[in-house]
């Protein structure tokens, strides 16, 4: 008997989250991610750095960080991303049939961005493209059409979880943008009903909250975020722009992007006719980010991943473009399975170091710079030969100290929380983050404290500290080893007034 395809897409999708979970249970966490471990330790109704949501999908996820381990706090990005997958094909199989549903989620599957950054990694993007996506789908099956009574729980759910993406991410803003450029301009008989207008409570109620925090703390998210991404600043940055322009490249996979461009390209030329209304729609959701992003590259640093939820939410319109193509599903098919085999690779590149040629660095300070796998690695061999060392030293009782974010967050979480010591960040409040908070919570700072760094973000203490402790011993220097390699060290020293 024949397998439906949709049963298909089913075994899939259960497929990429199995191996998705073997990703998150096989590496550490990266800067960024214990960073966010951070918001369901201290939750609040908005942070520093960005909205809330990614801590509370944290907590939820953990039941409140009772399971807390690598595996479970990323089970807020794997299972989301599952549903966000099969939230993929119901839009292709909205838009056409359950092919293009299907490759649509192939398509899902070899996109980095939606796969590995958003969909293993626990950051605010798995939120937020979750509800981006689900918002989307209920919208291109309302506004799309003329208004009607039927339609109106859709479209309150459409701009519900509009709000929901809002309070994931800034970047969820552009949705709502889309949306208002889509009917201003192709359905204006929205314009005459009511309960559009009211939908804006959702979105206007996440921005509300977000407001207020910032209302509390001198509005410090705003004046943190105007400085990355001012859009009036001429002085054009090369460096920032090619970054971003490779970054987009490679983050959403060549195919993907290469094929994206085709398809403006025919459809420019009358070549790709489809249903218009959707199409537009499309569009007005997905290229303005990516248009504001590679804008502000031009001036200031960006990250390639901003726009990511562009290049997914096309993916459904993609996979129309090329569903009629030779044996598209069997080349599809083939990429997946070579992409998600060339990932499980790379777990054994970061952890084993294989393929990675040895690097001899004179210094112990420096050793392992250059080496961004080492953001993910070897943070639990320090916490097993450290808390060694304090238990035969009696440290547990001073608290450490770190001048940045990074690698404070890491310590906080592979280190601190084991041994139940505090971690204060101290420093400007550009560095530390959300730990210029997290200080006011704990009692103060003893005379006698740790200090932790390692030599991927080595910062001499007595430079920062010399003035504040008039005794500052080292008092162990840890190597950390990969394989048989040592690939960093782990400095301790004890700070004393």
């Amino acid at each position: 008997m024949k397998m439906s395809l949709k049963n298909i897409i089913f075994i899939l999708i259960l497929f990429s989250t199995f191996i998705r979970l073997f990703l998150a249970n096989s590496l550490e966490f990266g800067n960024d991610e214990v960073y966010y471990w951070l918001y369901a330790k201290y939750p609040d109704i908005s942070h520093f750095d960005h909205p809330p949501m990614v801590g509370f999908f944290i907590q939820f996820f953990t039941a409140n960080l009772f399971f807390d381990s690598e595996l479970a706090i990323r089970l807020a990005a794997v299972i989301p991303t599952s549903a966000s997958m099969y939230l993929i094909f119901l839009i292709g199989n909205y838009l056409k049939n359950e092919k293009v549903g299907f490759i649509s989620v192939l398509l899902y599957n070899i996109h980095i961005y939606g796969f590995i950054i958003s969909g293993t990694f626990i950051l605010p993007d798995s939120p937020m493209v979750f509800f981006w996506l689900l918002s989307f789908y209920f919208f291109l099956q309302t506004i799309t059409k003329e208004p009607s009574r039927k339609l109106y729980k859709k479209i309150l759910l459409a701009f519900l979880f509009t709000g929901c993406a809002i309070y994931s991410k800034y970047q969820a803003v552009f949705l709502l943008f889309g949306v208002v450029i889509y009917v201003l301009f192709y359905k204006r008989g929205w314009l005459k009903e009511s309960l559009f207008y009211a939908g804006f409570i959702f979105p206007i109620l996440a921005i509300c909250l977000i407001f207020y925090w910032n209302y509390q703390n001198d509005f410090i998210s705003y004046k943190f975020h105007n400085d990355r991404v001012s859009l009036f600043s001429f002085q054009f940055n090369k460096n920032s722009f090619s970054r971003e322009v490779l970054g987009q490249f490679l983050y959403n996979n060549p195919y993907i992007v290469i094929t994206l461009i085709l398809m403006v390209m025919a459809y420019f030329k009358n070549r790709f006719q489809f249903k218009n209304d959707e199409l537009k729609l499309f569009f007005a959701c997905s290229f303005p980010l990516i248009g504001v992003t590679i804008y502000l590259s031009m001036s200031r640093d960006t990250l390639p991943h901003w726009s990511g939820i562009s290049y997914l939410t096309l993916l459904p319109l993609i996979a129309v473009y090329i569903s009629e193509k030779k044996e598209i599903l069997k080349k599809l098919k083939v990429g997946t399975l070579s992409f998600l085999i060339v990932l499980i690779v790379a777990v054994f590149v970061i952890n084993k170091g294989w393929f990675l040629p040895q690097k001899k660095v004179a210094l112990k300070e420096k050793t392992g710079k250059k080496d961004v796998l080492l953001d993910m690695y070897g943070w639990k061999q320090a916490s097993e030969k450290l808390t060694k060392f304090f238990k035969a030293k009696d440290l547990f009782q001073f608290p450490i100290i770190s001048n940045k974010w990074y690698p404070a967050s890491h310590i906080d979480y592979y280190i601190a929380r084991p041994n139940n010591m505090k971690v204060y960040g101290v420093g400007e409040l550009r560095d530390i983050h959300k730990y210029y908070w997290i200080n006011k919570e704990k009692p103060f700072l003893k005379n006698r404290v740790l200090y932790i760094t390692d030599s991927r973000n080595y910062k001499d203490p007595k430079i920062l500290y010399g003035k504040e402790y008039t005794s500052i011993t080292k008092l162990k220097v840890i190597p950390i080893k990969r394989g048989e390699e040592i690939v960093k060290y782990v400095f301790l020293f004890l700070l004393e007034k």
